[in-house]
């Protein structure tokens, strides 16, 4: 995944720019409605806009204050473009076509919008190349800026724990990160799980998900998950020490689950 994670991000920061990552509350307000915004059409070579074209085209065609309605053609567009492996370019860069889809599938905050990230999550789907779940990771991302994350939040809880969740783990944090965003706290184990991979501590979990040499995203993403419920600073990294990053996962256990921990985990 990282060898396209660079070129994700400039792309990530549209969806996110708007939204503010915060511990949900106990009891969460009402949810005021968006304005419905008039109904959109994609342009012509959205998918090979450069970079900085395509951004400025998000940023005015989807404000972040409005819910913006994607007419039938831009439906079936992005949905067979959430389907699409990126292709390898000159000089080794990949076709973000997957993350241009959920960039603005994300941005519409429309219910039918959502509908189709999740549906896309819900199929599972293990790609071919380690860079291949980066539009997946960034639809599950999405569902947490919507207005009423609960709403959809409560469709992720299955691809993050239970007998069936995603294959790809990077995809199934992010599932997670937008579950306990929208309050959905069953997903924290699995969290604390993600952050003890490689640790004496970690060798006893139950985990029901294969570890690769490359889980640095995957362990700092589900920290600053972590981080932001528990309403403390992020202070894991990923390329900390195993001592120090065993002490980290055991001081957010500590913090959100109240456990008394024995002091060799500290």
């Amino acid at each position: 995944m990282e060898a396209m994670a660079r070129p994700a991000l400039l792309l990530l920061w549209l969806l996110a720019s708007a939204c503010r990552t915060a511990p949900p509350p106990v009891e969460p307000p009402p949810v005021p409605q968006l304005a419905r915004g008039a109904l959109l059409a994609l342009p012509d070579g959205w998918q090979t806009l450069p970079p900085r074209e395509f951004e400025r085209w998000v940023e005015a065609a989807l404000p972040a204050e409005q819910a913006t309605p994607l007419d039938e053609a831009a439906r079936g567009a992005l949905i067979a473009a959430l389907d699409q492996v990126a292709e390898p370019r000159p000089g080794g860069a990949q076709d973000p076509v997957a993350v241009r889809a959920a960039v603005i599938l994300g941005r519409s905050r429309h219910p039918t919008s959502a509908a189709i990230l999740i549906r896309r999550l819900e199929r599972r789907v293990l790609g071919p190349e380690r860079w291949s779940d980066c539009g997946d990771t960034l639809a599950a991302a999405a569902l947490a800026r919507y207005p009423d994350p609960r709403r959809y939040a409560q469709r992720l809880v299955p691809l993050a724990v239970g007998s069936r969740p995603h294959p790809d783990l990077e995809v199934r944090v992010e599932c997670a990160a937008s579950a306990l965003h929208a309050g959905f706290s069953e997903v924290v184990p699995f969290l604390l799980m993600v952050l003890r991979i490689d640790t004496p501590a970690g060798a006893a979990d139950p985990r029901d998900f294969p570890v690769s040499p490359t889980t640095a995203w995957a362990r700092g993403r589900a920290a600053e998950a972590l981080s932001t419920y528990a309403g403390v600073a992020l202070t894991y990294r990923t390329d900390d020490s195993i001592e120090g990053r065993q002490r980290e996962a055991a001081l957010l256990e500590e913090r959100i689950l109240g456990h008394t921990l024995a002091p060799s985990t500290r």
